[in-house]
């Protein structure tokens, strides 16, 4: 597989469950500004660099012909990761605190980054969505750099994916309403195929 387009699929697995969040957002009438959105990107772009900077300073004290199989096996881990998330029964978080303790919940149930209920996803409310939404990336970088993925590539993509998914995941969300469930196990299913391509 050419480096570029397993560059792109990378990209694309590690930013694609931002469309499922969009499309959940959009379904239940949440608003969050295109500002809002770019600020998002830019946090999970920023957010994958800077561990895909920590496995290359990490990368030299391991041994290379180890270094790319712990890559491709910490990638499959982070897909069966958000498989179990994804396919668990979703539980809406009552408290704040318990939000922002296991950001995971958000992804279950994206309305409950709007902690105010106000109905906009504004302020901090951003920060915690971004948070929930860098959770693969930060361990996707890692395992990134193990295998030889640009570093500063991949993170332009993220950044222009992520705000793609985004836009485009809220504008259609009442349209794909039915087939939400079957778009969050992409990310999962897509970081694994490519740990296993690696691994083969």
């Amino acid at each position: 597989m050419g480096i570029v387009l397993f560059t792109f699929l990378f990209g694309l697995a590690v930013s694609v469950d931002s469309f499922g969040i969009g499309c959940m957002i959009g379904l239940k009438k949440i608003g969050i500004s295109k500002k809002g959105i770019c600020a998002i990107a830019c946090l999970s772009g920023c957010c994958y660099l800077l561990s895909a900077y920590l496995g290359e300073w990490i990368k030299p004290f391991i041994d290379q012909a180890y270094a790319e199989r712990f890559g491709a096996l910490g990638l499959i881990a982070i897909g069966l990761f958000f498989l179990f998330h994804c396919l668990r029964k979703p539980e809406k978080p009552t408290q704040e605190d318990n939000v922002w303790a296991q950001p995971t919940k958000v992804l279950q149930s994206p309305e409950a980054a709007d902690l105010d209920r106000s109905g906009q996803i504004k302020g901090r409310e951003l920060l915690l969505l971004s948070l929930a939404l860098s959770l693969d990336t930060f361990a996707a970088g890692i395992s990134g750099s193990f295998i030889g993925i640009d570093p500063n590539l991949t993170a332009c993509l993220i950044l222009i994916m992520t705000t793609f998914m985004l836009l485009a995941g809220v504008r259609s969300g009442e349209k794909l309403s039915k087939k939400i469930n079957n778009i969050s196990i992409l990310p999962g299913m897509l970081l694994i195929i490519i740990g296993l391509i690696k691994l083969v």
